[in-house]
């Protein structure tokens, strides 16, 4: 299954990390996934009983392809490393509208960094996908589209990040078009 090699690929970039890290592989390794065609979103992360599950609508899932989906399961498997559901929530200081957005990019970035170089597909499909979407919001808990596709590019590691706007190859061979780099970056700055 196509969801257990991002679990590799996480549980391999946070192993050299320490203690602290190798528990938060347990915890993405121990993550369950149910599907559910009632869930009005693509995926989200949730603790239930001290246990990470990432709900999915299968049917969204199949709409958005295998590329988005790699990206969305990655981005949900962030939101679980970081703690970003339950009690984080509740303990965040402020604006709670502010807080998710930041952890929506937060989780954004840790899709980009964790998949760049093992699917760079599914990371421009996200560019694309959300370099569409412009100003656009779904809610006021996540950021607009064009804040995402600017993020996602600055995760981006060294060597799968384009040289420059006008720049349409990224150097691990995937494609990112003119007007996507180009977009994301004049529109919003990286967080």
């Amino acid at each position: 299954m196509r969801t257990l090699g991002i679990v590799a690929v996480t549980a391999s970039l946070l192993l050299p990390a320490g203690v602290h890290q190798a528990q938060a592989v347990q915890r993405l390794m121990d993550v369950r996934q149910v599907p559910t065609d009632t869930l009005r979103d693509v995926a989200l992360a949730a603790f239930e009983q001290g246990r990470p599950v990432i709900y999915y609508n299968p049917v969204l899932m199949q709409r958005v392809g295998p590329e988005l989906e790699t990206y969305f399961f990655a981005h949900e498997y962030g939101h679980i490393r970081y703690g970003h559901t339950g009690a984080a929530l509740a303990a965040g200081e402020g604006d709670l509208g502010a807080l998710r957005v930041r952890q929506e990019l937060e989780a954004d970035c840790y899709a980009a960094a964790t998949l760049a170089e093992s699917h760079p597909e599914s990371v421009d499909a996200a560019i694309q996908f959300f370099t569409r979407m412009g100003p656009f919001r779904f809610d006021p808990w996540h950021p607009s589209g064009a804040q995402r596709a600017a993020k996602i590019l600055a995760c981006l590691p060294d060597s799968a990040r384009p040289t420059n706007a006008s720049d349409s190859t990224v150097a691990s061979g995937s494609s990112v078009g003119r007007g996507v780099v180009a977009a994301a970056e004049h529109e919003v700055s990286p967080n």
